[in-house]
């Protein structure tokens, strides 16, 4: 697909991995076989089973030697998945793989091993916080597994209708503004590819601030400073409004013609942690897109902190998009 405003070739989505976790696996199954087949992409569905830490205990036990014991709790998890695969038909049971290990280490060399570009998994539930938190393997995957993963609640709406898309165009004192803006653009390319339609609604939103308005104020002489720092405000408002809809003009444009979903920017003020909760409460965000990156040199992205802070006070689902080039701190060998 090619974005006829400006030039910009979408990748095609040609593999998708679904997480097999747990109860809802037929809910992340269907979440992602409904994914697959808007964009004729491949489904495969990737269980992983991580031996107890006093298997050796559990061996004496049980008379079974400890690689006895994973390869029948490898057998029983296939088991069950190839039976949910056959009674649902949303996937070949032969497309059913288990895998050994760390969680997040296995899912990341699955998805180098098989080429996935886009990995569907059920948030982690954390007891005692009353919500869903994602939680150790989830922020591992967003740190360091090398595609775009999305973490979905399973009480969530699918296809989502009303979709966030948070993005950073404040990049004019960007060292890298050339990564940043791809990565906008990939944001919202991905938000594109979750809306089903013209029923769905985009809103890109960017939370902006202007850090020199009390310095405006304090060096503006008598009556007139509140008059600058406000006469600072406006401007430093309008470049960044000036600036998101360059960013959306052609994607809107693109989608009124093909009859695709309504894009409406968003731009607020505040800090972006609490800009992105606030705002997907009152638009009632089926899913927020967002940016991040384990580590990079560029200013202002949604990077570690940033990124997990707004993972963590965020409660709904979140589609994670990576810039093109990262590169996982994992060793990812076979």
């Amino acid at each position: 697909m090619t974005d006829e405003g400006q030039g910009v070739e979408l990748k095609p989505v040609r593999k998708v991995l679904a997480i097999a976790d747990g109860p809802q696996d037929a809910a992340t199954l269907a979440a992602a076989a409904g994914f697959a087949a808007r964009h004729d992409a491949a489904l495969a569905v990737l269980a992983c089973v991580a031996p107890p830490s006093d298997i050796r205990r559990l061996s004496r036990l049980t008379g079974l030697a400890p690689a006895a014991m994973v390869e029948r709790m490898v057998e029983t998890r296939r088991s069950a998945l190839v039976d949910l695969a056959r009674q649902t038909g949303l996937i070949d049971s032969r497309a059913v793989c288990v895998s050994v290990g760390t969680p997040f280490i296995e899912i990341s060399r699955y998805v180098v091993t098989h080429g996935i570009d886009i990995v569907v998994k059920a948030a982690e539930w954390l007891p005692g916080l009353g919500r869903f938190q994602f939680a150790s393997t989830d922020q591992h995957l967003v740190r360091k597994c090398p595609c775009d993963i999305w973490l979905r609640r399973p009480d969530a709406r699918d296809p989502p209708l009303t979709i966030l898309a948070a993005v950073d165009v404040g990049d004019w004192d960007a060292p890298e503004p050339e990564t940043m803006a791809a990565l906008n653009r990939k944001v919202i390319e991905m938000a594109l590819r979750l809306a089903p339609g013209p029923d769905a609604v985009i809103y890109v939103l960017h939370a902006w601030d202007a850090p020199g308005e009390g310095l405006a104020r304090a060096f503006s002489s008598g009556q007139d400073s509140p008059t600058a720092a406000q006469s600072y405000v406006d401007d430093v408002q309008s470049a960044h409004r000036a600036s998101l809809e360059g960013l959306i003009s052609p994607l809107r444009a693109r989608t009124a013609k093909l009859a695709g979903p309504k894009i409406l920017s968003r731009l607020e003020k505040g800090a972006v942690r609490v800009v992105i909760s606030e705002q997907a409460k009152i638009l009632g965000a089926d899913i927020l897109v967002m940016g991040t990156v384990a580590r990079t040199g560029v200013s202002g992205i949604l990077i570690g902190n940033t990124a997990e802070d707004i993972l963590n006070s965020f409660d709904g689902s979140v589609m994670t998009v990576k810039p093109e080039g990262f590169v996982s701190p994992l060793d990812l060998k076979p």
